[in-house]
């Protein structure tokens, strides 16, 4: 597979560190599916899941998969652990139309800081709302929404297509600061877009039992993803722009 930046047109439109996070992806779901038991399958999740009832075990003394190793890994590794195919399969198309641009902004090395450090404060987040906690936190939703939020800040001369399209070149545009956004007509439209969306995937699964915390955490995201994007972006912002 070719570099990210050559003139040459890859065999897959991705970054390299999407392509390697949906094949990890891919690859633990059908381990963990198709070559582990029923038993072997739960506590391979609860080794590297996120739930707040491991560090209640450890704390307590009683055992819990994984042990103390796993109380540090798995504020991140839960982010590669889809719960099901349908999951796994939305989960990698949004990353991969959200995540694109981000990656080829930001380069291999900020996107997975900036991945790691969402994926921190989502499972911080998660505990918070959690209630008991005794509930576990799986895929990369999260994520995916702050990379969307990230993406916001410099994709808005595409718009909403621009984005679904892997951002064609509006990854080089100088991104808005945080105030500037909020006059910006296609950033307003992108938000009510999402905000839009995350209404309708509510009145759709309310009656499946879907947890109102989890739509909350996705806003969440958004606006995590928006806040952290200046600490990683390494390219200029509108304001900055010379002329």
């Amino acid at each position: 597979m070719q570099g990210d930046n050559d003139n040459h047109e890859p065999m897959f439109n991705l970054p390299r560190v999407i392509m390697v996070f949906i094949l990890l992806s891919a690859g633990i779901f059908i381990g963990r599916t198709w070559y582990l038991s029923g038993d072997g399958a739960a506590t391979f999740l609860l080794t590297f899941c996120f739930t707040p009832m491991r560090y209640h075990y450890l704390t307590t003394g009683d055992g819990f998969p994984g042990g103390w190793a796993a109380g540090l890994w798995s504020p991140f590794t839960y982010v590669f652990l889809s719960p099901s195919l349908q999951s796994l399969i939305f989960d990698m198309l949004w990353l991969a139309a959200f995540g694109t641009a981000v990656a080829r902004r930001f380069g291999a090395l900020r996107f997975i800081l900036f991945t790691a450090v969402a994926a921190a404060i989502g499972a911080g987040l998660f505990w918070l709302l959690s209630g008991s906690g005794e509930t576990v936190l799986l895929g990369p939703n999260f994520v995916v929404a702050a990379l969307l939020g990230a993406a916001i800040r410099f994709i808005y001369s595409a718009g909403i297509a621009g984005i679904l399209t892997m951002g064609g070149d509006a990854w080089r545009q100088p991104a808005l600061g945080i105030v500037e956004m909020w006059s910006n007509v296609r950033v307003l439209q992108l938000l009510g877009f999402i905000f839009a969306a995350n209404a309708l995937f509510a009145i759709l699964y309310a009656s499946s039992g879907l947890d109102g915390r989890a739509l909350l955490q996705n806003a969440l995201g958004y606006i995590v993803g928006i806040l952290l994007f200046s600490l990683f972006d390494p390219r200029p912002t509108a304001v900055d722009r010379v002329g």
